[in-house]
């Protein structure tokens, strides 16, 4: 499996990913023939070798020559649809302003139809995010990994005033990222690069075992006391016998555990609904006989590592037990994807898994499921067999 690793220890820009791309090997000039594909001709694109702290790096510049323009999301997804970009292209584009639309109309209270786009919807912006998309794709990278994230400090200015550092749309992309802050004053993550990276990556920390192939490094546009770079390694993914098998994948988290005998049973929903919002990757519950003939609960949570200190301050506070247990465990899981399925409801999205490269489950998103439900007056069952047919049909189309 070809993957790519993201050293974002500069933080990450849409601009900075494409320059990586490109100095990791992707051929400028047809990355520019495939941009042509989206029929704008109010920009121009650069590339140029430069130097950061001593590291050579791509530097990739798009030069809007349209003026101060604003786009609401509609626009962008005109754009896209117009195009004549492959059909994988255009749904990994549409996916990323999808995000950049939901994430500002939250921090803005309005509805994505309505928030209208600043910065992110000018013209380089576009190009930025969708050549990288072509990137990734003409690389032939079938999966992201990613270390943690140096996000900077202080202010920036932006459409609205001046902004911290990250922005706000920024850090709603970031949620279930690792982020870090160090001395280096500036916005070092674009909402353009969180969009990016969220949509390709969800596995951060260390490199994975990698037989390294290429290697990029895509140039911002500031000079910092550090290298104000993006690192991009890409290569084969080596898979040793301890690790994941026929595409299983080995993963490292943690479980915390907690024996509660006296806590009000009212409370319990409200707490799996933080758990959750706060990064849990699971939570469930067991029936103890404890002390004194006490009839408990063994509160069971598994986390991702770095998720340790969130989901303690939560259970030491919404709950009343007195310790915890914490321990590593190992995790091995079938590799899946999402597909999204328009039915005679309405669209959902289900989740498809695959195990000795065939397919082994398909499983209609129940949330999904549940608002097609309420808003046609089928049964859920109905709704829930609508969308696993229609995801079987999806699959057998593929040639």
């Amino acid at each position: 499996m070809k993957v790519a690793y993201l050293d974002c220890f500069s933080g990450i820009s849409g601009d900075m990913l494409l320059g990586a791309l490109v100095d990791a090997g992707l051929d400028f000039k047809l990355l520019q023939r495939d941009l042509a594909g989206l029929g704008l001709d109010e920009y121009e694109i650069y590339e140029q070798k430069v130097i950061k702290q001593g590291i050579s790096g791509t530097k990739v510049q798009v030069l809007s020559l349209e003026g101060h323009v604003h786009r609401h999301l509609r626009d962008i997804q005109d754009i896209i649809e117009r195009s004549s970009l492959p059909n994988p292209v255009k749904d990994k584009s549409l996916t990323i302003f999808t995000r950049l639309g939901e994430a500002e109309a939250k921090i803005h209270g309005t509805t994505i139809d309505q928030i209208h786009f600043h910065e992110v919807g000018a013209v380089d912006a576009i190009v930025d995010i969708v050549g990288a998309v072509i990137g990734f794709w003409r690389l032939g990278i079938e999966k992201v990994f990613s270390s943690s994230v140096h996000v900077g400090k202080g202010f920036v200015k932006a459409a609205h005033g001046l902004l911290p550092v990250p922005a706000p749309a920024t850090l709603e992309l970031l949620r279930g990222v690792p982020i870090y802050s160090r001395d280096i004053e500036g916005e070092l993550v674009t909402p353009t690069g969180a969009a990016l990276l969220t949509a390709y990556c969800q596995d951060f920390g260390s490199i994975p075992l990698v037989k390294v192939d290429r290697i990029g490094y895509g140039a911002g546009e500031k000079d910092l006391t550090i290298p104000n770079l993006l690192r991009l390694t890409i290569g084969e993914l080596e898979v040793s016998e301890s690790e994941g098998y026929h595409g299983v994948k080995e993963g490292k988290a943690m479980t915390v555990e907690a024996n509660i005998d006296d806590m009000n049973p009212e409370f319990y929903d409200y707490l799996y609904e933080k758990l959750f919002a706060a990064g849990a990757m699971d939570v469930y519950m067991q029936t103890l006989q404890m002390k004194k003939n006490r009839p408990a609960v063994m509160l069971t949570v598994q986390i991702p590592p770095y998720k340790l200190t969130a989901i303690r301050q939560i259970l030491f506070t919404e709950t009343t037990t007195l310790g915890l247990r914490v321990y590593p465990i190992k995790k091995y899981m079938l590799p899946y994807e999402f597909i999204t399925l328009e039915t005679k409801y309405g669209s959902a999205k289900a989740k498809i898994a695959t195990f000795e490269e065939k397919i082994c489950t398909v499983s209609p998103e129940y949330e999904d499921c549940r608002k097609l439900a309420q808003s046609s007056g089928e049964p859920l069952k109905h709704v829930y067999d609508e969308v696993k047919e229609r995801a079987k049909q999806k699959i057998n189309e593929v040639p």
